[in-house]
């Protein structure tokens, strides 16, 4: 799906044991759950709508593609680096100077 950001971070699965990749989208759900938020508190806190936080979480939207408020408040909620949540677009940047 065009727009999305399809970066892949490593961890191990606890029920199998296995390695597997999170996208950024799994990133924003771990991190919301290990905080004990819930969505509608994350969109809240951020001032933004509940829609708009889902549609990140689902990976339907990329965070990368939001407004600076945006991304930098979901960033503030969540207690992200907003470099390393939207690594790629720091990345095209420095790489186009």
């Amino acid at each position: 799906m065009p727009g999305l950001n399809h970066r892949k971070i490593m961890v191990v699965d606890e029920k199998t044991g296995f390695t597997k990749a999170l996208t950024d989208a799994d990133i924003l759900r771990h991190r919301r759950e290990e905080l004990h938020l819930t969505q509608q508190q994350v969109a809240d806190r951020a001032n933004i709508k509940l829609r708009q936080y889902q549609r990140f979480e689902m990976g339907e939207r990329s965070l990368s593609g939001a407004s600076m408020r945006v991304g930098l408040s979901v960033c503030c909620v969540l207690k992200l680096d907003p470099y390393e949540a939207v690594p790629d677009a720091v990345k095209k940047v420095t790489e186009e100077k």
